[in-house]
C-alpha cells in the first residue's frame, strides 16, 4: 500500500495504470490543497512490486515520456 498525493486527475491516473499493466487498485481518499494546488490524496493497493511499476510509468508519464 502507498499514499501518494498529485494534481493529476484520476481518470488520468486510471488511464496511467492501465497502460503500465500493473495490478494496482486506484482509491480516492480526499482532496487536499497545498499551496494553493489542489491535490488528490490516493491509495494504491498492491503487490510492492506492482506499485512499483505504476509509480514508474506515472514518473514517465509526467515526465513528458
Amino acid at each position: 500500500m502507498r499514499i501518494i498525493e498529485t494534481p493529476i486527475p484520476l481518470r488520468e491516473l486510471n488511464e496511467i495504470r492501465e497502460k503500465s499493466g500493473a495490478d494496482v487498485e486506484l482509491v480516492f481518499l480526499e482532496k487536499v490543497e497545498r499551496n494553493g494546488i489542489p491535490l488528490n490524496v490516493v491509495l494504491i493497493r498492491g503487490a510492492i512490486p506492482e506499485i512499483e511499476r505504476f509509480m514508474e510509468k506515472l514518473m514517465v508519464a509526467r515526465a513528458g515520456g
